[in-house]
């Protein structure tokens, strides 16, 4: 990465490196303000510059502090005992503070700013942070670890307050390592410690961190350890860090770095960083200090040069979170979103209100803890008190739209004070409560969590609030709700908030009838980023609510899968990092660089790929299909093709043959659309699930299986292909969970299988064989086979056809006995064997009897085309009648059928076999000798029948590739597929020199293809290699019988005899058909594997003893092959009991040391004396070892084998035996060496196919080809068995005992919860005696719904008056007075009612003109259109004559005032010195230099340093923000009202009073009602102004009626000139600042007969969202003082208000 470069005035040497290090400006670098010596435990973990890791650096040259430039001392008056101590060296002792150390403005002691800055001679001198502080190097960065709280290490930063967020962003993602997050959560509330009801804390920790951890949210907090902060932090600590949850909780506190108690032991004075940091938290808390929260897990310390004041973190905190919510969130590239965030308030003060306010203003949804305290509760209750009514206005396009307007009576809005002033006391009390009003302005943005037992109450409540809320505030967005909820990860939400009440159909039909392509596209990007994204349930919930898989997947999209496009990161390789990382990745890369690939994986990769998996007889259609086989993937993803640069017309062209459309067409489509008219994929449940199945993403896996067609083909194709993943990796894990998931679709596959079996025996034997066009033209069985998937085959489905095929057309019931008998006695096959009939022919039909096809081939052959396409075989061959009597067969067909039988054909080879073993035996044993007989010429004969018999079974081996290509090609020869005619042209045109796409090597030869696959079939049977070593022996024996020789001769006799041994060998293929011999050749198969194994241990103990043993008895021995043998015949014979001991103690005369002696082999060699005694002890312990330990462990290693093995042997036997069948259904009827004939049969048949130049059409009888009829419906029954399998399956899940118990705790929690809730009750009722904390009623319990609540006390309060007036009725009947006076107790509760109701209104009165007054919207915290924040101005110090010397005002012009428009000043006085703005602007007078008044309706106004200061006082902005003039900006406001009328045109009356109605406007930027007014134009009158603005935001055209326009123009003419004047002065705007005000007037228009203004079609115009007539009332909220300026339109017309 490039490093930072900052240019450094020589005024500034502590920023370079050099002076740094140097000795002389060691004291400028003191860590923040505190002049510390370094020690070495204050500097643990810092390094050498040149050992600095990436993230020191990084920080050190990129993020600075704030450091204060000079001292300006502190008044003395300022109570110095509330300021914490500081440690200063040499100053006294540490925490303790110097008497006599002044402070300066900046907050810290003298000592502390260094001997070289300068210092102010007065106290009184005016210090700013922008003069007096600068940026430099942090020296507070690296990981803090808390004592006390564990060894965990945090980040942490200080920072300077105006650091760039871009610096901010990298910090958090690249040098931090964070992931994005798909939600901020920003929380706030109470700075200081409060308490929560134990249940609500409880409920609000679990469930704020389930939201974090299912959301993979960020939290922001303030960072310490105090208040909600606390709260937080803690509920990381209970439910955060001790979840199972692989995503870990960011939780980032953004806190003042003055405020921070023990801040020193974060510094480094070399600003290298510590790491870690060891940070303490003390017992007591300091005045204006806090300590870090040990629980969050990153910390951003925002310093502006000063010390104990609160509040600078916030604008910076609300700049990052702005950022934060400015990326997008990781769910695909067109999938994403901005990231959403929410505000979380929790109990709080005036602070908390500012922020819930300035989070509604910036359209940020709020979700309020009810029950926490304080501010929550005061916003709780406004908004469950309040109604939200919806006001019908037009807008631009004359259309009605509802908007909701938030409507306070007057009784809740003084509850509303009342609670204000008693929890946040006088001060600003009008402030608060029209902040708490404006904050409920929108409802949908805010949501209210109740915790209570009639409310929800529940640990998902507050997490579902929370995303609710944010939905809501995206309620009219139903695809950005839907992409919110699949960044979150949460369906619970996607169900319950979108997919309900059919609200998304009916959405997606009202788009499609405006848009009809942009729907289907946002649902196929969601789709697509759901499945990258492994999001299972999603894709589900999709797909059930219309998103149609074959138009969603084309080749583009299945190629972004593979390749993963969707989730690249333009600014990081994070994503294609991980993917690199998967087995899939790596298996398909080396295929791509095989293939030639030089950027994408491609679709006939993949298919490689998979046919690599399962096995050369799977051909994919990837690799058939030339629309797939020569697609152009660079061109199709990138628009770009590197392989076709210069060459347009193939790129064009094959991308033409790719989609089947028009060359002119495709290059158009491609880049702009996904959408073809033609699905690319017919099957698009089958491409899925293969990619999902490549993934191991199981659960998507299964999902896509449910949906596609061949239910038990795709579960036993994705069960080989995770078996054979398994075994291509090295991670153990990934093995197992490869060899699990390949078990349970293996399982599934059984399971619809046995289902499929006990509904209809004979459709399930269909499947089993049918041959699957759409997997590799195979049949399940041959899947199952090729998978080494023992467990399908032993299922009694496969083992019923296995047993009508072994038996062919002979019934099964047949006995063995018959069989033999009639083997050996063939006249006894008329009366004893049984034939099958027509009810058992479906499943083992023969398609090679020529007899019974001879005229349907017939037929067949007149259809033949000239181009030699081979006979089509899609319809079903019709059935031959076999229900007929065995008596009812010709004596050929019994004949014919008897010998062709499997089982027939087995019993001649083995009688045949048996034969040629004993002729073989008699030859060795009797006639091998040098004259060849009679009987070795047969011999001969018989081994090349064999020979003859393996050669055809290479050849014969059935080609998946070559048959599934006749059949493409038979089925295709007319098909529709290729829409452009040319198509077939230009592919040859392609194929040329020219052509630059090549398909994969594996696919460049189809014959050597073909040969390849079966001679790897072929080799993979072990008795097949068996059968080619007994052969070369044997051949190898003739040439050396031939060769006259005696010796060759012998060597002959003996090579011939070991080929015998080897002949016999392969009768044990024969036993594999008996259900107890056919695992027993299993079972010494494994044993002989593991006595490889074995033997190679044993050869360790048998050569080494061998050598020295052998060494001691005859040392120095020459060396000779004989040497070798000798040595190891000595050790290996000893494990046997062959102990040599006659050897080792032979003596002299027997043997002799003489060389010359032993050598001529006289006699034997004595051994050494030594021998004698060491060699035996040597041999006992080897016997020891050897015999007793490891022959012991090779009896143990065989028993395992064996139990292992015994377990299984029903399925090894029942699938050793269908090899043994599909072998003998291959076979010629007859048995070597007659064989021969048939073999010179075929032979002729096959080169008179070749020469006719037909195909032939060999299927054997595990292969059937359905017509396509009979296929779809044998598709669609296999499915429906499928599917109810997997809903039975379901539901017996639900039923589990583990679900069981999962409800029954459930329920019981929620009982324990309620039975808490009502003893907390109790106790709280209990103790209604005692004074109570507070009188507030948001500290109730248990709060009823708002309406419920007000409908029991008006019920109570009417039972009372009722009770009252009862009492009083008796009294005056006793009396017998006749007296219709009113009760009087009732009159005085009436009476009552009546005041304390005028008493609210005029109390809401009073606050509409106390806001006025108080100048309370010019003071608004955040700017309008910005995130600029006011400085604060409390309610006193508003006035300029009250003085204010803590006042520091923001510098803040827009950015298109700076712009210099027409409607503004050209001159900037706010960034010129005093003395140079002097003169500029004239002011309190006409500029007629502008020609614009600057005259004020109020009078003359100050003018200080060259700038006007606003007369109603401060504002907390200096500059003009928005506005276009210094001083007055004079605009007009137009309040058109008349009397509000029912149906039958009488004036509502209310209160007795007429009720009004005026024309406003929804304005476009706050969101908030108002009157449509404008600011004057230079030169422009006010008159002219408020025409002009009414008709052009009120009216937007007057009427379409052209007859009407001149009477309606003259009407409203005579309208606006009888307007009065209502109001004339300063506008209360949130526009204004210090130095640039709004001053209007403001005239009433009033219609009183309604005549004038009844034919006015009221439009919004241009400039704002919609117009409608507003009833006027106290309880309206509107922009500006606009309310204020309606009260007096009001009182004039004493219309109720």
């Amino acid at each position: 990465m490039d490093k930072k470069v900052t240019k450094v005035s020589p005024a500034d040497p502590m920023d370079t490196i050099e002076n740094m290090e140097s000795p002389s400006h060691g004291k400028s670098l003191i860590s923040l303000h505190y002049n510390e010596e370094a020690v070495d435990a204050e500097n643990v973990g810092a390094a050498p510059v040149e050992t600095m890791t990436y993230q020191q650096r990084w920080i050190r040259d990129n993020i600075k502090m704030r450091v204060c430039t000079k001292f300006v001392e502190k008044p003395t008056n300022v109570n110095s005992d509330l300021l914490p101590p500081v440690r200063v060296p040499g100053k006294g002792l540490p925490g303790i503070q110097s008497e006599a150390e002044p402070i300066c403005r900046c907050g810290y002691p003298r000592s502390t700013h260094g001997q070289s800055l300068s210092s102010g001679t007065s106290g009184m001198e005016d210090w700013k942070v922008d003069t007096h502080t600068k940026a430099t190097r942090t020296n507070a960065f690296g990981t803090v670890e808390f004592l006390g709280f564990g060894e965990n290490e945090r980040n942490y930063v200080r920072v300077d307050v105006d650091t760039k967020m871009k610096d901010m962003m990298e910090l958090m993602m690249d040098v931090w390592g964070l992931e994005k997050p798909n939600l901020l959560i920003s929380v706030t509330g109470g700075a200081k410690n409060f308490t929560m009801k134990q249940k609500l804390k409880e409920e609000f920790r679990r469930g704020l961190m389930k939201v974090a951890r299912s959301t993979g949210a960020w939290i922001i907090t303030g960072g310490t350890n105090a208040g909600v902060m606390k709260h937080v932090g803690e509920a990381v600590r209970d439910y955060g860090l001790v979840s199972a949850s692989t995503n870990p909780i960011i939780v980032i506190g953004v806190a003042t770095w003055g405020c921070i108690q023990n801040k020193e032991d974060l510094t480094d004075s070399e600003c290298r960083g510590k790491w870690p940091a060891s940070y303490r938290l003390g017992k007591k808390q300091r005045p204006k200090e806090s300590f870090l929260d040990p629980n969050h897990t990153h910390f951003v310390l925002v310093d502006n040069g000063t010390q104990h004041q609160f509040g600078v973190e916030i604008p910076f905190r609300a700049w990052m979170e702005n950022s934060i919510a400015n990326m997008k969130t990781n769910t695909g590239k067109n999938a994403s979103v901005y990231v959403p965030v929410v505000l979380l308030v929790l109990e709080g003060g005036p602070g908390t209100l500012e922020t819930a306010h300035q989070a509604v203003a910036n359209n940020t949804p709020i979700v309020i803890v009810q029950g926490s305290g304080r501010a929550a509760d005061i916003l709780a209750y406004a908004y469950q008190n309040s109604i939200g009514e919806e006001i019908g206005a037009t807008d631009q396009e004359g259309k009605t739209k509802k908007i909701t307007q938030t409507i306070f009576d007057a009784s809740v809005e003084a509850e509303i004070r009342n609670q204000v002033e008693e929890n946040f006391g006088k001060k600003n009390l009008v402030r608060h409560c029209e902040m708490v009003k404006e904050t409920l302005k929108n409802r949908d943005l805010v949501t209210v969590f109740e915790f209570s037992i009639g409310g929800r109450g529940s640990s998902k409540d507050i997490d579902r609030a929370i995303l609710q809320a944010l939905l809501r505030a995206n309620k009219d967005q139903i695809f950005d709700q839907l992409k919110l909820a699949l960044a979150w990860n949460r369906i619970d939400i996607a169900k319950s908030e979108i997919f309900t009440d059919d609200r998304f159909i009916q959405y997606k039909e009202g788009v499609n009838r405006h848009r009809n392509k942009d729907v289907p596209s946002m649902l196929f990007e969601i789709m697509q980023s759901a499945l990258i994204l492994n999001r299972v349930t999603f894709v589900e919930l999709l797909m059930d609510n219309g998103v149609n898989l074959k138009d969603f997947l084309t080749k583009k999209r299945l190629l972004k899968l593979y390749n993963h496009r969707d989730l690249y990161d333009s600014s990081s390789n994070m994503m294609q990092e991980i993917n690199k990382n998967t087995q899939l990745y790596q298996l398909l890369d080396k295929i791509r660089r095989k293939n030639g690939n030089e950027k994408y994986i491609s679709l006939v990769d993949v298919g490689c790929l998979i046919q690599d998996l399962i096995g050369d007889f799977y051909t994919p259609w990837y690799l058939l299909d030339p629309k797939v086989r020569d697609l152009d993937v660079e061109y199709l993803l990138d628009g770009v093709s590197a392989k076709c640069m210069g060459m347009p017309g193939i790129k064009k062209g094959i991308l033409s043959m790719a989609t089947g459309q028009k060359q002119e067409t495709v290059e158009n489509e491609l880049l702009t659309s996904d959408e073809y008219q033609v699905p690319d994929f017919d099957n698009p449940f089958q491409e899925l699930f293969l990619w999902a199945v490549l993934l191991n993403r199981q659960e998507m896996a299964k999902i896509l299986w449910k949906g596609g067609k061949d239910a038990t083909a795709a579960a036993l194709v994705a069960s080989g292909m995770l078996n054979s993943l398994s075994r291509q990796t090295d991670d153990t894990e990934l093995a197992k969970k490869l060899k699990e998931n390949s078990q349970e679709f293996s399982n599934l596959a059984i399971a619809v299988l046995n289902e499929c079996y006990d509904v209809e025996e004979k459709k399930a034997q269909n499947l089993l064989i049918r041959e699957l066009e759409h997997w590799g033209a195979a049949t399940c069985v041959l899947l199952a086979v090729e998978s080494n998937n023992k467990k399908f085959i032993s299922q009694t489905a496969c083992q019923t056809l296995l047993n009508n095929v072994w038996m062919g057309h002979l019934s099964l019931d047949n006995q063995l006995l018959q069989l033999l008998l009639c083997v050996f006695i063939p006249p006894l096959i008329f009366p004893v064997i049984k034939f099958k009939g027509d009810s058992d022919q479906d499943g083992i039909e023969n398609l090679q009897e020529k007899g019974v096809l001879r005229d349907k081939k017939r037929k067949l052959e007149k259809q033949k085309t000239l181009s030699s396409i081979p006979v089509k075989e899609e319809k079903e061959d019709p059935q031959v009648d076999y229900e007929s009597k065995p008596s009812n067969l010709s004596f050929w067909k019994k004949l014919y059928y008897f010998y062709t039988a499997p089982v027939i054909i087995f019993a001649h080879n083995v009688l045949s076999y048996v034969i040629f073993l004993g002729l073989y035996s008699y030859i060795l044993l009797v006639k091998f000798n040098k004259d060849v007989s009679n009987e070795e010429i047969i011999l001969i004969i018989w081994v090349f029948s064999i020979f003859a018999e393996e050669v055809r079974q290479l050849l014969s081996q059935y080609s998946i590739y070559e048959r599934i290509t006749i059949y493409r090609t038979s089925t295709n020869q007319n098909a529709s597929h290729i829409i452009n005619p040319s198509a077939s042209n230009n592919t040859q045109s392609f194929r040329g020199k020219n052509h630059s796409f090549h398909p994969p090597q594996k696919m460049q030869s189809s014959s050597t293809k073909n040969f390849n696959t079966k001679l790897h079939s072929y080799i993979t049977d072990p008795w097949n290699i068996v059968d080619v070593a007994t052969i070369f022996i044997f051949v190898m024996g003739i040439v050396l019988r031939f060769l006259r020789f005696d010796s060759t001769l012998e060597a002959a006799r003996c090579v011939m005899a070991l080929n015998l041994v080897i002949f016999f060998f392969r009768i044990l293929h024969i036993f594999s058909v008996h259900k107890q011999l056919g695992p027993k050749l299993v079972m010494i198969g494994r044993m002989l594997k593991d006595l490889l194994y074995f033997i190679i241990i044993l050869m360790v103990f048998v050569v080494s003893y061998s050598i020295a043993a052998y060494s001691v008895m005859y040392p120095n021995s020459e060396l000779s092959i004989v040497l070798v043998y000798n040595v190891m015949r000595l050790g290996y014979w000893n494990l046997y009991g062959e102990l040599f001991l006659e050897d080792i103690e032979r003596e002299e005369p027997d043997c002799s040391f003489d060389d010359s002696v032993y050598s001529n082999g006289s006699l034997p060699r004595c051994p050494s004396a030594v021998s004698r005694y060491a060699v035996p002890i040597l041999m006992g312990f080897y016997v020891l070892f050897c015999n007793i330990l490891l022959l012991n462990l090779l009896i143990a290693m065989f028993s395992y084998t064996f139990e292992i093995t015994q377990m299984d042997t029903d399925s090894i036997w029942k699938f050793m035996r269908f090899n043994t069948i599909r072998e003998y259904c291959d076979r010629t009827p007859l048995p070597a060496p007659f064989c021969l004939i048939s073999h010179f049969y075929l032979l002729l048949q096959q080169c008179s196919s070749k020469c006719c130049k037909q195909r032939s059409n060999q299927i054997n009888s595990l292969i059937k080809r359905f017509s396509s009829d009979k296929a779809r419906e044998l598709v669609q029954w296999e499915n429906m068995i499928a599917d109810a399998f997997m809903n039975r399956l379901e539901l017996e899940e639900k039923k589990n005992i583990e679900n069981r118990v999962i409800n029954t705790q459930e329920s019981i929690h929620e009982l324990f919860f309620k039975l808490d809730e009502l003893q907390d009750l109790q106790a709280t009722s209990g103790s209604s005696g005692q004074a109570p904390i507070s009188k507030a009623p948001v500290n109730q319990v248990v709060r009823m719904p708002p309406q419920m609540d007000k409908r029991l006390l008006a019920l109570e309060e009417q039972m009372q008056q009722s009770t009252v007036a009862l009492n009083w009725i008796m009294k005056i009947l006793q009396e017998q007075e006749k007296n219709t006076r009113v009760a009087p107790m009732l009159e005085d509760k009436r009476e009552n009612e009546k005041q304390k109701k005028e008493k609210d209104k005029a109390l809401v009165k009073n606050t509409v003109e106390e806001r006025k007054r108080l100048n309370y919207k010019a003071r608004l915290p955040c700017y309008p259109q910005s995130l600029i924040n006011r400085f604060p101005v409390p309610d006193h110090k508003v006035s300029w004559e009250i003085p204010f010397p803590e006042y520091d005002p923001v510098i803040y012009e827009a950015p298109e005032v700076k712009e210099h428009p027409y409607w503004a000043d050209t001159i900037d006085l706010i960034f010129m010195k005093p003395e140079e703005r002097i003169g500029k602007i004239k002011f309190n007078e006409y500029d007629d230099l502008n020609k614009v008044n600057r005259k004020s309706y109020v009078g003359t106004y100050q003018v200080q340093d060259g700038l006007p200061l606003n007369p109603t006082g401060r504002t907390g902005l200096i500059g003009r923000g928005l506005l276009g003039r210094y001083g007055p900006n004079h605009c007009g406001d137009p309040i058109v009202t008349r009397w509000k009328r029912d149906d039958i045109g009488k004036v509502v009356m209310k209160e007795g009073k007429k009720v009004l109605e005026f024309v406003a406007i929804f304005r476009k930027d706050n969101k908030l009602w108002s009157i449509p007014g404008g600011m004057c134009e230079p030169g422009q009158k006010v008159s002219q102004c408020l025409k002009a603005e009414f008709t052009e935001e009120a009216l937007g055209s007057l009427v379409e009626d052209s007859n009407m326009e001149e009477k309606i123009k003259s009407d409203l003419k005579i309208m606006m000139e009888e307007g009065e004047e209502i109001y004339k002065g300063i506008c209360d705007d949130p526009r204004n600042t210090d130095n640039s005000w709004l001053e209007t007037v403001v005239f009433n228009y009033h219609d009183d007969t309604g005549k004038v203004l009844h034919p006015f079609l009221l439009r919004a115009g241009e400039t704002v969202e919609a117009a409608s007539w507003l009833e006027v009332s106290s309880s309206l909220m509107l922009h500006s003082s606009h309310l204020y300026y309606v009260q007096l339109v009001a009182e004039k017309l004493n219309a109720f208000f």
